[in-house]
């Protein structure tokens, strides 16, 4: 029974949860590096044989949502459970019996850091320490010499929630990871792209995004600085029996926007025409195609128009195919395939201002621009992620800006008091503290650390100091 207690003891200890931390932080890494979600002939084209197979036989190429990854998962969530629900009970004791003048006293090595004959609760007040307690414990005095009575004491202590630092840190990332996983599992993606002045639904939501404008920043030297896309997003009235409301912003590459719990991601752009479609001399109908969209034409059933692609400096290339020679618009190029009843009946480049035919329609690619893609993600469990990570700041300040701090004086014998104290955070300068606010004008914490040593030595030394030196 032995090895499996110890087993368990492991399974719910911190060194297990740092071991499966660093496995995870590896895994997400190669997550980062290798692409994901491709089909397996990519992996095989553009990696080793064993590379490759090793990718698909361990989930690789899709990490975040193999079982495995999953697993290791859970399991970290279940380890940071028990790692909080063992420790609760003794961190809840601690914080009731832990800080007191009689368990501080006893584990005090008795040596301290001032001696002073002041009264001790008011350098105790000066250090911070609003609380002080009186006592007596049966102790030895501090100087050395044994006591045959109850010793008076004081102590005080500040800060004691500073004891739930760590475990709030765990706990805050058990929140975070849960958080991150549901948000996984649950999220929901749009994708909304158009020109300026066009607005659509955002999926399901209930919501609609309007283009308001769509940028292309430059740098000197023609290539691409940043994208940049103004919208408004509007409540459907009709969905939440409010008035409808909308709010505005600006979202670009890097810069994404967060409104009505959903988070606004400028993804790509792309080409964009108006076609106008005429029977005889008359305009019949008009709209906006993005490349790779089609139009229906209402008057004549089965005929359909795509806008396949776009060519801003349209030429032939060596092999007849088109090319554009640069990203200005300089000689437009449209290519088009018409369909009738799902049978193509043409597919050409047109330039401006040349009109297809069929029968009487006439088909007019014109006005070219780039249009923005908007990728939208909903999280639902965004803000349990955002109370995750607000406990782990708030456990990092308690752990180290707000740790306990103790301070204790007893009694001496001669009438004096012997200062002590202990802190978490600077140690050594809480300590300076202590000494500064406590010690006697004739006498350093240095002193009487040296007297004690030599007292417990079996040698009785007298030090007095004098105007030009030390003697004994």
């Amino acid at each position: 029974m032995e090895p499996i207690k110890k087993a368990g003891r492991f399974l719910c200890s911190m060194k297990c949860a740092v071991i499966l931390l660093i496995v995870l932080a590896l895994v997400c890494t190669a997550g980062s590096l290798i692409p994901q979600g491709q089909t397996a002939a990519y992996y095989t084209a553009n990696y080793p044989e064993s590379l490759a197979g090793a990718v698909l036989l361990f989930g690789l190429d899709d990490v975040f949502h193999c079982w495995w990854f999953v697993g290791l998962t859970l399991f970290l969530c279940a380890n940071l459970l028990a790692c909080n629900v063992l420790r609760f009970p003794a961190l809840m004791k601690r914080m009731k019996e832990g800080f007191t003048a009689v368990k501080r006293i006893a584990e005090w090595d008795g040596v301290p850091a001032a001696v002073t004959d002041e009264d001790p609760e008011e350098i105790f007040r000066r250090l911070g320490f609003k609380n002080v307690t009186r006592g007596v414990t049966q102790a030895a005095d501090p100087s050395g010499a044994a006591v045959s009575g109850p010793v008076p004491t004081r102590y005080a202590v500040r800060r004691r929630f500073g004891v739930w630092g760590a475990w709030l840190c765990h706990l805050g990332m058990l929140v975070i990871i849960a958080g991150f996983g549901l948000g996984q599992m649950f999220q929901s993606q749009y994708t909304v792209y158009g020109v300026p002045g066009q607005a659509k639904p955002i999926g399901d939501t209930g919501y609609e995004l309007r283009i308001d404008d769509f940028q292309v920043k430059l740098r000197e030297d023609d290539t691409v600085e940043q994208y940049e896309t103004a919208l408004t997003v509007s409540r459907s009235a009709a969905g939440t029996g409010r008035q409808q409301e909308s709010v505005s912003g600006t979202v670009s590459v890097n810069h994404p926007l967060s409104l009505f719990g959903m988070k606004f991601y400028q993804n790509s752009t792309g080409w964009a025409a108006d076609v106008r479609i005429y029977k005889g001399n008359e305009l019949l109908q008009e709209g906006v195609l993005c490349a790779g969209e089609y139009a229906a034409v209402e008057d004549m059933e089965g005929l359909t128009v795509a806008l396949n692609a776009f060519y801003p400096d349209y030429a032939r290339g060596a092999d007849g195919m088109p090319v554009t020679l640069s990203s200005a618009l300089n000689n437009p190029g449209y290519l088009y395939t018409l369909y009738y009843h799902d049978q193509i009946l043409g597919m050409n480049v047109l330039t401006e201002g040349q009109i297809i035919t069929v029968e009487d329609y006439g088909i007019l690619f014109t006005d070219p621009r780039q249009y923005t893609l908007i990728q939208i993600k909903r999280d639902p469990f965004t803000p349990v992620t955002a109370v995750g990570g607000l406990l782990v700041m708030v456990s990092l300040i308690l752990a180290f800006y707000l740790p306990p701090e103790e301070v204790w004086a007893v009694r001496r014998a001669d009438g004096t008091w012997a200062l002590a104290g202990k802190s978490r955070r600077a140690g050594a300068y809480f300590q300076e503290s202590l000494a500064k606010c406590g010690a006697k004008p004739e006498e350093s914490a240095g002193d009487v650390r040296e007297t004690q040593r030599e007292s417990a030595g079996g040698r009785e030394t007298q030090q007095e100091r004098s105007g030009d030196g030390r003697k004994e």
